[in-house]
């Protein structure tokens, strides 16, 4: 019987940018796919470079900082050019564990498009990243009509060729953008259960630029004046709130750049 798997040469690709307090915690737990992998640093000003290339893994460097649309492209032609046929994409912070790359390989023989899913158990996630990433969820489902268990994962994989041509979505964007055109088109999309992990000290809010993306993203395929509000209130650094079906979210500014957001449930 013809093994699916056989045939997928994926490459592991994790993006950073400031990570040299983690980056080698991760990296040691990944010397079996060291061959297959690639960080590709994003302008970083601390340390993540050396200590990368000191573990021997390969390191791209880029001058300036392009966020993950960057991370994307510039991902996506070194796998062409290296003949794989697929992307495993991983966060360089260390909140994903690297043990389940094989569960998404295993994915990717019946899917071109696999992403991470963080919520089988929140027993262990602070409640304000439970509610922005709801938040996340249930505007796909309101506004796109897609149904999803997470859609803001870093950790996902990928056939090469269903990476959009040409990445138009700036920055943290793509996450979504990547999601959205693969099921528009119709086809299916996996999900593989996974851990969170959350460090001490890790900020409990959603930066403005991951909740611009979202927003983005969205009003692209589905303009709405009530994502237009919340994009201004956004833009103004101030407060929202917006009922979702049976979930209300409130989302409080926090300076320099960010939101801390609550989730109720809503009541008649």
């Amino acid at each position: 019987m013809n093994n699916p798997e056989k045939n997928i040469q994926a490459l592991i690709a994790i993006p950073t940018y400031n990570e040299d307090r983690n980056i080698s915690d991760l990296l040691c737990l990944m010397e079996a796919w060291k061959q297959d992998l690639i960080v590709i640093d994003d302008g970083s000003d601390d340390q993540t470079v050396r200590v990368v290339k000191d573990m021997g893994f390969t390191c791209l460097s880029k001058e300036s900082n392009e966020g993950l649309s960057g991370f994307f492209s510039t991902a996506k032609l070194y796998a062409v050019n290296k003949k794989y046929t697929h992307l495993v994409a991983l966060d360089g912070d260390g909140q994903h564990d690297p043990g389940y790359i094989p569960e998404f390989i295993r994915a990717l023989a019946h899917n071109d498009f696999v992403s991470g899913t963080r919520f089988g158990d929140v027993s262990e996630i602070p409640a304000s990243k439970i509610a922005s990433n709801f938040f996340a969820i249930h505007l796909f489902k309101k506004f796109l009509n897609l149904n999803f268990p997470d859609v803001a994962c870093g950790f996902r994989a990928m056939k090469l060729t269903a990476l959009p041509e040409k990445i138009e979505v700036s920055r943290f964007g793509i996450i979504y953008d990547m999601l959205i055109q693969h099921a528009i088109t119709g086809k299916s999309t996996g999900f593989v259960p996974i851990p969170v992990i959350y460090h001490p000290g890790d900020p409990l809010n959603t930066k403005i630029p991951e909740i611009d993306g979202l927003l983005s993203a969205i009003s692209k395929y589905n303009p709405s004046p009530e994502l237009s509000g919340i994009m201004d209130s956004v833009k103004h650094k101030t407060e929202f709130r917006i009922r979702l079906f049976d979930l209300i979210f409130e989302a409080r500014y926090q300076e320099p750049d960010a939101y801390f957001f609550q989730m109720q449930q809503y009541t008649h």
